[in-house]
């Protein structure tokens, strides 16, 4: 499976840990398979795994989750994006996701 694949499916299901934790686990596997790209894939599966490890065994409202997938979605699409960049542009786009998940994602 490829990035685009793993971002669409988990922007079509569910809204909650389960998702987080699929992401996590296909953005780490791809890390393996695309090492090229594997810093990309790294900050969705650091992501992905902080919102589990927060909130596994919480219950959180229906809003709360959704409102955080649409961000994860959000910053799966710039990656998603940066993959069909020049590596420069690359480069670039993911440290803008890094300091965006980093310094204004207070979610997870």
């Amino acid at each position: 499976m490829n990035f685009k694949e793993t971002c669409d499916r988990f922007a079509a299901g569910h809204s909650g840990t389960d998702a987080f934790k699929a992401l996590s686990r296909s953005a780490f596997d791809l890390m393996k398979v695309d090492q090229e790209n594997a810093g990309l894939y790294f900050v969705v599966g650091v992501a992905a795994h902080s919102f589990v490890r927060q909130y596994e065994d919480q219950g959180i409202t229906a809003e709360f989750a959704d409102g955080a997938k649409a961000t994860m979605v959000a910053l799966n699409a710039k990656l998603a994006a940066a993959l069909d960049a020049e590596p420069a542009q690359r480069l670039r786009m993911l440290g803008e996701v890094a300091t965006e998940y980093e310094w204004n994602v207070t979610a997870f």
